[in-house]
């Protein structure tokens, strides 16, 4: 009965008195009662914990701010939760409680919203695989590493989850796992209380199934303010919102980055099929931007500021070799062998490769690619095929993984990205894509 329902319609429905909050979470309970044995979304979920944040999560609600009231969020487990464990995929951290909530579970607290658990990540956010399935079809991957809160999102047990993203973790799991994963602006959403792995890079992202409620869940976790100047003259400034002219001036990415030599044929195909239906609008415009060369190094530049900084912030865990996966082990030791001059050199290109995004920009409204190489990979593979979704990481441009293709009975997505600070005209360019019909919405199980 709660199909296709937006937060905003959940919301209406309890003002007037036809639909009762706790009986909602009842239903995503069951849910996770029904699905969580096969696909092992969850680190930490309890029925009793979920609905005893549900009755205190209404009991103190303010009507001011109410956007998530009686909402539950999954929230990935490297995020602090005063409540529950923290354990970030390590054997390392086993029942660690850290006793404060990460900024953005405050945020989504004191707008009524609740924590229903955490989702299983991958080792200390990083590659090494964990058991959770994808909910389409369980032989296949539902993609690294914010993977049970994608998961959790597709099956149906929660309507919204968070995540991050260093390179391709928000984009990656949302496309496998047929959802919208938006991963907005770097520096947007707070990272107060969250597992630190890349200075540069780690970026707040979030799980829905629609882009209305990833917009307000991203209104209620974001910095606001005059402490905020890049915020406040771009992201709360209504003209730089708006797209730079009568049409939506969209540019192709695909066919200007090698990496696409490495995707799958029905990818491309589908991909070339949904921009000529793009280019059949009448308030589209299909253009074709040129790159600078170091996009090219990209995959390179973003290797050497992660592994670096892997290595600088799991000094302590690298210690415990029997303790930690090897591939985390491997990463950590070649970032030891990283020079600072190299690093420095790395930080430079990127500082340099995001100002010549932000000058393309001036020119088009948002940029088009696949999310991924294709569909998810097969269970237990530890690296994602090769994609561009860590270039818009680095650059720190927000980006939206729509659910838009299928194959072989899987899902796989396009990616739009905007220019950094354009978080709500990408959102609305999305919006403007469901309206024209261009959005199609997928169930992995029936909610």
């Amino acid at each position: 009965m709660y199909n296709n329902l937006s937060i905003s319609d959940i919301l209406r429905l309890h003002k007037t008195g036809e639909l009762d909050l706790i009986a909602w979470n009842k239903h995503f309970i069951d849910r996770v009662k029904a699905t969580e044995s096969t696909i092992h979304a969850w680190e930490y979920v309890n029925e009793d914990h979920w609905l005893k944040n549900v009755d205190e999560a209404i009991a103190h609600s303010n009507p001011a701010f109410a956007d998530l009231l009686g909402v539950p969020v999954g929230i990935k487990d490297i995020f602090n939760t005063i409540d529950m464990p923290t354990e970030m995929g390590s054997p390392i951290w086993k029942g660690f409680t850290p006793g404060n909530d990460a900024r953005v579970v405050h945020n989504i607290k004191f707008h009524g919203g609740l924590t229903a658990g955490k989702t299983v990540t991958a080792e200390f956010a990083v590659h090494t695989p964990n058991e959770t399935r994808n909910p389409w079809n369980t032989a296949y991957s539902p993609g690294t590493s914010s993977s049970g809160s994608a998961a959790a999102v597709a099956s149906g047990m929660v309507p919204l989850a968070i995540g991050t993203q260093t390179a391709g973790s928000i984009i990656r799991p949302a496309s496998y796992c047929g959802v919208f994963g938006f991963k907005p602006t770097f520096g947007t959403l707070p990272r107060t209380g969250m597992l630190k792995t890349t200075d540069t890079l780690d970026t707040v992202g979030l799980f829905g199934t629609n882009t209305a409620d990833c917009r307000r869940l991203f209104d209620v976790m974001r910095v606001k303010g005059l402490d905020y100047p890049y915020v406040n003259k771009r992201l709360e400034n209504p003209s730089f919102q708006q797209k730079n002219g009568a049409k939506w001036k969209v540019g192709i990415v695909l066919e200007q980055h090698s990496v696409a030599a490495d995707y799958n044929d029905f990818a491309l195909k589908a991909f070339a099929d949904f921009v000529a239906k793009l280019n059949s609008l009448t308030d589209v415009e299909v253009v074709k931007p040129s790159f600078g060369p170091l996009i090219e190094k990209a995959h390179s530049v973003q290797e050497t500021i992660y592994h670096k900084a892997l290595s600088y912030y799991f000094k302590h865990e690298f210690e415990k070799k029997t303790l930690m996966s090897p591939v985390m082990y491997e990463i950590v030791a070649e970032g030891n062998t990283i020079s600072p001059e190299v690093y420095h050199a790395a930080i430079a290109n990127q500082s340099v490769l995001t100002a010549e995004m932000d000058s393309l920009f001036q020119d088009v409204d948002v940029l088009i690619t696949l999310s991924t190489a294709g569909h998810a990979p097969e269970f237990g593979i530890a690296i994602d095929p090769p994609d561009t979704c860590l270039i818009w990481t680095m650059c720190g441009l927000p980006t939206l993984s729509i659910p838009q293709f299928q194959h072989n009975g899987l899902p796989f997505g396009v990616q739009a990205i905007g220019r950094k600070y354009a978080d709500y005209k990408l959102l609305d360019f999305v919006e403007f894509l469901t309206e024209k019909g261009l959005t199609p919405q997928f169930a992995a199980l029936s909610n």
